[in-house]
């Protein structure tokens, strides 16, 4: 089947996932902000570097370790300075990073997270919609979104609608599994039509 048309989307969060953990002065499980922040602990040649969040009910803080007792030297000095810099691109590819969320025992809370979508708008209800179009979704960081919320927001249809053009072979992808209810990770191809 040949297709007219290559469509980019990129999913961008606006917000930064919070974690779900226990909080020792409020004494439940409570979430916790991303600050946008490190602290860098040095102590001779060894360096402890750490994500700071911050607990949304009682302001108390939380490190989040990244690197513990790491020879300076094992660190490249252009990104040891970003943390230096509390630089906020490097916080954010933290704030993501499940590996070291699992390394430290805390869950991502990513139901809260606000996102946009850029890139151009298809009018898939439009009379005589007879086009061929391949949708290329990016997303830089991840965060569990489901490919039927995506459509859904983007398109500005239902998710039933999504599900039933996607019943009728209208929608599709190259994945075995169902679409739909696939994550969106970095990159993902889409057929309409």
């Amino acid at each position: 089947m040949s297709y007219q048309q290559i469509v980019k989307w990129e999913i961008i969060p606006l917000t930064l996932p919070m974690v779900k953990k226990n909080c020792c002065k409020c004494g439940n499980n409570s979430l916790f902000i991303n600050s946008n922040k490190f602290r860098v602990n040095a102590n001779k040649n060894k360096l402890d570097i750490w994500l700071i969040y911050q607990c949304e009910k009682c302001k108390s803080t939380w490190n989040m370790s990244i690197y513990e007792r790491i020879n300076y030297k094992d660190i490249d000095p252009t990104i040891y300075k970003l943390f230096l810099n509390n630089d906020i691109e490097l916080a954010k590819q933290y704030g993501f990073d499940i590996a070291i969320h699992n390394k430290n025992k805390v869950n991502i809370d990513y139901e809260n997270i606000e996102y946009e979508i850029i890139g151009e708008k298809i009018d898939i209800l439009e009379e005589n919609f007879n086009k061929k179009i391949i949708l290329d979704i990016t997303c830089k960081y991840p965060f569990g979104l489901r490919v039927d919320k995506v459509l859904s927001k983007k398109l500005g249809v239902s998710r039933e609608k999504i599900k039933k053009l996607h019943k009728n072979s209208l929608i599709y992808g190259d994945c075995k599994k169902d679409l739909l209810r696939e994550k969106i990770n970095n990159n993902i191809k889409i057929y309409i039509g």
